[in-house]
């Protein structure tokens, strides 16, 4: 029985390491705090379940561009799941897909894995892989084929009282990450990036979830440019949900090219928790 517990074990370990260092695969991860009480881990129960959501969104207003290099027409739906395994009671696994589309063709696809392992109450490790590929376009810096490659390590700070949650998080980028900061895409590969999450629950029936995040091009430094996104879920069953809000993302500094950009998007759309 052991033998085929670390058997089964040593497979999903080896599926995770492929998933995170496998470079053909920039998105990042979607916030939504939603607790899990009746978590089944398959280090207990032999069994993977799945948690999740499948989510359909309109932005509109949007000026978010469409592609890896930051052109095209606005950025105009989105569509996309989360899944979620837990592999123990303090390990969780999730993948998470998003596709993008500028209202006439399918524009870019991002990727994100994240591996989550709680060292303690307020202490979270994470290791995370976010991926973007074009669609029907090749995206070109410099004269040579761009996309986004994210390889991260880093932690997060969870608390929780009541229904409120909150995490500051750090992450440090690996060697091989190719994305850059400020939004013309002319600073310095991207080195760090941290920010907080706060999530909460109201009655158990209005969520409201915000991310906002400084990236930057050295290592314990301020930003060069900040992200923020606010997702307001209204469930209306077990199985549906209204969902609204909006992302915001802006140059904190002058560009080496001279430019400070900014784009913004209201979202309005559905989800079905599973």
């Amino acid at each position: 029985m052991n033998s085929m517990k670390n058997k089964r074990i040593s497979h999903l370990l080896f599926l995770v390491c492929c998933i995170f260092f496998f470079k053909s695969i920039y998105g990042y991860e979607i916030f939504i705090y939603r607790p899990y009480p009746d978590i089944k881990p398959f280090s207990l129960e032999k069994k993977i379940h799945v948690h999740g959501e499948f989510f359909g969104q309109w932005q509109f207003p949007s000026t978010f561009p469409s592609y890896n290099d930051l052109s095209g027409a606005e950025d105009r739906w989105n569509y996309g799941f989360r899944n979620i395994i837990f592999f123990t009671e303090r390990t969780s696994f999730q993948a998470q897909l998003v596709t993008h589309d500028d209202a006439t063709d399918r524009s870019k696809f991002d990727w994100n894995f994240t591996l989550r392992h709680l060292l303690s109450e307020n202490l979270v490790l994470v290791i995370g892989h976010d991926s973007n590929h074009d669609s029907d376009h090749v995206s070109l810096i410099e004269g040579r084929r761009y996309y986004v490659n994210r390889n991260y390590l880093g932690l997060g700070f969870p608390l929780k009282r009541g229904n409120v949650y909150l995490e500051p998080f750090f992450w440090a980028f690996l060697h091989n990450t190719k994305d850059r900061v400020h939004l013309d895409l002319s600073g310095k590969d991207l080195r760090q990036e941290y920010g907080a999450r706060v999530g909460f629950w109201h009655k158990q029936r209005i969520g409201f979830h915000l991310q906002i995040k400084s990236q930057a091009d050295r290592l314990f430094s301020f930003g060069r440019a900040f992200l923020a996104d606010l997702i307001i879920r209204v469930k209306l069953s077990a199985w549906l949900e209204l969902s609204t809000g909006g992302g915001y993302w802006q140059d904190m500094k002058t560009s080496p090219l001279g430019n400070r950009k900014k784009f913004y998007k209201l979202t309005w759309g559905i989800a079905i928790p599973f």
